[in-house]
C-alpha cells in the first residue's frame, strides 16, 4: 500500500472522529428524525442521509420505485446512442453512477437491516445493459476500502476525499485498464465545509474541518453561471494541468460531486485538460472539437430514475 495513501486515510477517518466529538450535540437526534423540510433523515449514530425530495430516493433504494420497462428501454437506447456518438469522435464514453450513502453505509441507515422489496435503478440498470455499454458503479470497489476509508461525511449527502479517490480508482480501471494512476500525484488540503444536510437541521453556520482536493489546476474559463445567477444546470468550467501525465482532454458532464465536490480537480491531477459542464446533454461536438479522448457522463446514483433526453450529436463525416 501507497504510505501516502495510508497516512491520508489515517488523518481523514481521525478527522471526522474529532470532527463528531465536538459537534456530538448536535448530530444527537433519534434515529428517523426527518429534516424541517423533509428531505434529510437521521440513522444510527447521528448519520445523516438524503431521505426524499423530488427523486424518491429511499423509495428507490428500497424498492418501492423502480425503472418500468419503457423506461429501461429508454436508457438502453441513451446508452447505445452514446458510445456510438464516442465512437465515432475517437473518444471512449463512461457513465459513472455515484453511489448514495444508503449504499455505502446501509447499516448506519437501517441498523437492524433495510427492508429492500426489489432492485433499485441502478441494479436494473446493471441487469439490463450489456457489459460494454460504459455504466460504473463503483459501489464493490467503495465497500472493498470501507474498512480503512471514511468514504463518507457525517453530515454531507456527497462522497468524501477517500470516496472520490477510490471511485476515481474504479473508473480508471473501466476506462483506461492499461494507465497507472498515482495517488502521489493527488492533491490533498485542509478545508472548511458547511455540510449539506446538517445544515437542514440546525440553522446557525456550523464548519468541520475536512481533508479536501483542493484545485491546483489553471482555471482557464469559467462562466460564473451559479456566482452571477444561482442557476446549477450549465455551469461551465475548464482546468488546464499542464504537468499532468496524460496530455488528453477529458469532458465532464456530471453534478456538485464534480462541479465543486473534488471530482473535476482529482481528474485535472492526471489529465491535461478537464472540461466540466453541468448538464445531463451530451454535447458530442464540444468533445470533438475538444479533441476528448473520455467523455464522463457523471451522476448521483439518486437521479437515474429519469433517463436522460437527447445529445447534441456529432456532425457526419464529410
Amino acid at each position: 500500500m501507497e504510505p501516502r495513501l495510508s497516512e491520508f486515510l489515517q488523518a481523514e477517518r481521525q478527522l471526522a472522529l474529532a470532527n463528531h466529538q465536538r459537534l456530538a450535540a448536535l448530530y444527537d437526534r433519534p434515529q428517523g428524525s426527518l429534516s424541517a423540510d423533509q428531505v434529510a433523515i437521521t440513522g444510527a449514530d447521528g448519520w445523516q442521509f438524503i431521505a426524499n425530495g423530488s427523486n424518491a430516493w429511499e423509495q428507490q433504494y428500497l424498492g418501492q420505485v423502480r425503472l418500468g420497462d419503457e423506461a429501461l428501454g429508454q436508457w438502453q437506447a441513451v446508452f447505445a446512442r452514446r458510445q456510438q456518438a464516442a465512437r465515432a469522435i475517437g473518444a471512449r464514453f463512461a457513465h459513472l453512477v455515484v453511489p448514495e450513502k444508503q449504499a455505502l453505509l446501509p447499516q448506519a441507515r437501517w441498523p437492524g437491516g433495510a427492508p429492500v422489496q426489489g432492485d433499485r435503478p441502478v441494479q436494473q440498470l446493471q441487469k439490463a445493459l450489456a457489459p460494454d455499454a460504459g455504466l460504473v458503479y463503483p459501489l464493490a470497489h467503495l465497500l472493498d476500502e470501507s474498512w480503512r476509508a471514511e468514504l463518507a461525511f457525517r453530515g454531507n449527502s456527497h462522497w468524501c476525499a477517500s470516496g472520490n479517490w477510490f471511485g476515481f480508482e474504479a473508473l480508471m480501471r473501466a476506462v483506461f485498464p492499461e494507465r497507472r494512476f498515482d495517488f502521489a500525484r493527488v492533491p490533498l488540503a485542509r478545508a472548511w465545509w458547511r455540510h449539506d444536510l446538517l445544515l437542514k437541521y440546525v440553522a446557525e453556520p456550523v464548519y468541520e474541518s475536512v481533508i479536501a482536493i483542493p484545485r491546483r489546476a489553471q482555471l482557464v474559463y469559467d462562466n460564473r453561471l451559479l456566482a452571477t445567477t444561482g442557476a446549477h444546470v450549465g455551469n461551465h468550467y475548464v482546468l488546464q494541468n499542464p504537468a499532468a501525465p496524460y496530455q488528453e482532454a477529458v469532458v465532464i458532464f456530471g453534478d456538485s460531486y464534480s462541479y465543486d465536490c473534488g471530482f473535476a480537480d482529482l481528474c485535472a491531477a492526471f489529465f491535461g485538460q478537464v472540461h466540466f459542464v453541468w448538464n445531463t446533454v451530451v454535447d458530442f461536438r464540444y468533445c470533438r472539437q475538444m479533441r476528448a479522448s473520455l467523455v464522463l457522463l457523471q451522476s448521483a446514483e439518486r437521479y437515474l430514475i429519469r433517463p436522460h433526453g437527447d445529445d447534441l450529436l456529432p456532425e457526419p463525416a464529410p
